[in-house]
């Protein structure tokens, strides 16, 4: 009897650790096939998030296209007049130079995402694979950072002269943030043309507009974030940028590629319709509660005036915020 319950206990105690074992490894392995599917069909669920949310500009649509049909003719032109003049150049083979060119140009540019992105992960201080879906998370919010970075260089470009900054009456209180300013240069042109500038963020004229949830304002590694009924940031602006005295790239002596203009938060995030959403960086990128920090206790990562993203060791930011903007 006793032989048999020992039977029965040691086998038992295999089939346990067994399974164990079994299930770590599948786990694993799960990692693993996820990581390539996630890098060939990634692109397909972003797309689905993206597209509902894209408010393309009629006129920049028409513009594209017809500089292509434009492109397209001229080719055509050239193309059968080096042939000769005897020569019967078919429209068929001028669309297929032109699509190869396009496609030269796409793929150009893809390459040039994907070295500046292998960069960015072999630099990154923390450990490279942390799962799938973290990595993924954090080249979100990267993403997040440059569309801001970009839309305020497109802002300054577009007759402003300055960057995007919050804004305040007469009396000083405040009206609208940097934020709000940079709506239009994020492809949130609908947004913005529903909230009434000469009232202020919290007047009830502007509730349902500032109640939106701006995706390139949210960090997809937290849920998605309402304050106060209020639509969230899971970003803040570096205060001596977004706040104060109207800037132009000459007031930052240390240049704008040394310049933070905004960074990723982790607690007491704001509404991003709030004009004081802003914060000091001279408190670190860790996570001190008034100052920027990334998730789960990583270094912020930056947009810089230049449109660049950047994370900094300590050392690095400290020298970085000890030349502030003039």
């Amino acid at each position: 009897m006793r032989s048999i319950v020992r039977t029965i206990a040691a086998t038992g105690a295999i089939l346990i650790i067994g399974l164990c074992c079994l299930t770590t490894v599948f786990a694993q392995l799960v990692f693993v096939l996820q990581l390539p599917v996630t890098l060939a069909f990634g692109w397909v669920p972003y797309l689905g998030r993206v597209l509902p949310e894209l408010n393309p500009d009629p006129w920049a649509v028409g513009t594209a296209v017809g500089c292509l049909a434009g492109v397209t003719v001229g080719a055509h032109v050239f193309l059968r007049w080096f042939a000769g003049v005897e020569s019967n150049w078919p429209w068929k083979r001028t669309l297929r130079c032109v699509g190869l060119v396009v496609l030269m140009f796409v793929a150009g540019i893809a390459v040039v995402g994907m070295i500046h992105q292998t960069s960015w992960l072999v630099r990154s201080p923390e450990p490279l694979f942390r799962g799938g879906r973290d990595v993924t998370a954090r080249m979100h919010s990267s993403n997040n950072l440059k569309q801001i970075g970009l839309g305020s260089l497109m802002a300054h470009g577009d007759g402003l002269r300055e960057f995007p900054r919050s804004s305040f009456d007469a009396a000083g209180r405040p009206m609208h943030s940097w934020q709000t300013a940079l709506l239009p240069h994020i492809e949130q042109s609908e947004i913005y043309s529903q909230i009434d500038l000469a009232k202020p963020w919290t007047h009830p004229n502007n509730y349902e507009p500032l109640r939106k949830i701006v995706p390139q304002y949210q960090n997809r590694v937290f849920p998605v974030l309402m304050v106060s009924d209020m639509g969230g940031s899971h970003y803040a602006g570096n205060a001596a940028v977004v706040l104060g005295d109207p800037k132009a790239p000459n007031s930052f002596p240390a240049g704008l590629a040394n310049t933070i203009l905004a960074g990723e938060v982790s607690s007491h995030f704001r509404a991003w319709g709030a004009p004081l959403n802003a914060r000091d960086p001279r408190l670190g990128a860790t996570g001190h509660p008034q100052g920027f920090g990334g998730p789960n206790g990583k270094p912020a990562q930056f947009a810089m005036l230049d449109g660049s993203v950047r994370t900094f060791d300590p050392k690095e930011l400290a020298e970085l915020i000890g030349r502030p903007p003039e």
